[in-house]
């Protein structure tokens, strides 16, 4: 199964509860063709805020929701079927998480079992940088001030084999492009 064509294969992509790069995220995701949705509890409720949830209901894309304690449906990723995980947007506390062998919802869980399946990784955190300019459900700017921990935790993650981090949804589109061709 792993000698398949990346275009044969699917995405499996997390959505974690960061509102932060959500729109644009879940824009650049509709558009790559084979993906399956795994949304977090914090995820879903996010998704609706920003009012993305009957646009990614009626994309015909498949949606798994964070239903059970032990997630077993990121068991999925040992059938062979998915050639990359994007988790993007990711929350600072989602990144700690997985900074730290933390596998304990859906998401944390998912990014665990494609480390172990070798399966790529490609997060967007929402914290990077110093500070920057995130938008609210209701279109209005707020200033975030990023913490040192958080940039700490995504550098960690940034060294390990297989993880990818990208810090803009452009950068995230060029990623995936390069992973399609």
């Amino acid at each position: 199964m792993k000698d398949r064509k990346k275009n044969e294969l699917k995405i499996a992509w997390g959505v974690t509860g960061a509102g932060h790069f959500l729109p644009s995220c879940l824009e650049i995701a509709l558009n790559c063709g084979k993906v399956e949705f795994f949304l977090s509890a914090a995820g879903a409720e996010v998704v609706n805020y920003y009012g993305l949830g009957s646009r990614l209901r009626e994309s015909g894309h498949s949606v798994v929701k964070d239903g059970s304690a032990s997630s077993l449906s990121v068991t999925k990723l040992y059938t062979g079927s998915y050639g990359l995980v994007v988790i993007a947007p990711v929350t600072g506390n989602s990144i700690a998480k997985m900074a730290h062998g933390i596998a304990d919802n859906l998401i944390t869980n998912l990014f665990a079992h494609a480390g172990k399946n070798r399966i790529p990784i490609v997060l967007l955190p929402c914290d990077t940088g110093r500070e920057l300019t995130s938008f609210t459900p209701q279109g209005e700017e707020v200033p975030v001030y990023i913490r040192t921990i958080d940039r700490r935790n995504s550098d960690i993650l940034a060294a390990w084999e297989g993880v990818t981090i990208v810090s803009h949804p452009e950068q995230l589109k060029n990623c995936l492009q390069k992973w399609q061709a």
